[in-house]
């Protein structure tokens, strides 16, 4: 991030027509469709935002105690970060036009929606990690790699012997 905000300097003071209105993709970028697109990847992040949430009470509640307090303190805080982030390209894009026709100045300002678009990609990159972390909870394994089930058996009918009262089955 450090680095795209050094670039972002660079280039919009050394060279911003690469970035100002005279390049068709950020002049039209820059508006309604940024809010479009930023919309979806906070709605979806905030999704799984929740889904994080529910799954860190579910292991806590299972284990009786509180087990993660810095990471939903980091979790709270990415999704406020995303939200306050909807909210700043918002004003940014309705100040825009206030701008002016300065290159550097649009430059300066399309570069900030950038910027904005790559911190949003990035926390949705690192809640999908963390999502991708929490491992389901399997019953251990026997020697063989297989789960063991015992199982309480009845006499067979019409054999006239029964079977021993039980017996342990391997189940795949």
């Amino acid at each position: 991030m450090i680095a795209a905000v050094a670039a972002w300097a660079v280039i919009s003071l050394a060279a911003p027509k690469w970035m100002s209105d005279k390049n068709p993709f950020l002049r039209e970028f820059v508006g309604a469709d940024m809010l479009s697109f930023l919309g979806v990847v906070v709605t979806i992040t905030l999704a799984s935002t929740a889904n994080l949430h529910f799954e860190f009470n579910k292991m806590e509640e299972a284990a009786g105690s509180a087990g993660f307090p810095k990471t939903r303190l980091r979790l709270r805080q990415s999704a406020y970060w995303l939200i306050g982030m909807l909210l700043i390209a918002l004003a940014l894009i309705v100040a825009k036009p206030w701008f002016g026709p300065s290159d550097v100045a649009t430059s300066l300002a399309n570069g900030a929606a950038l910027l904005i678009v790559l911190f949003n990609l990035l926390v949705l990159i690192d809640i999908t990690q963390m999502a991708f972390t929490i491992s389901p909870k399997l019953p251990e394994k026997t020697p063989l790699g297989l789960d063991t089930i015992p199982i309480r058996r009845t006499p067979a009918r019409g054999a006239g012997e029964a079977l021993p009262e039980t017996d342990i089955e391997q189940v795949r």
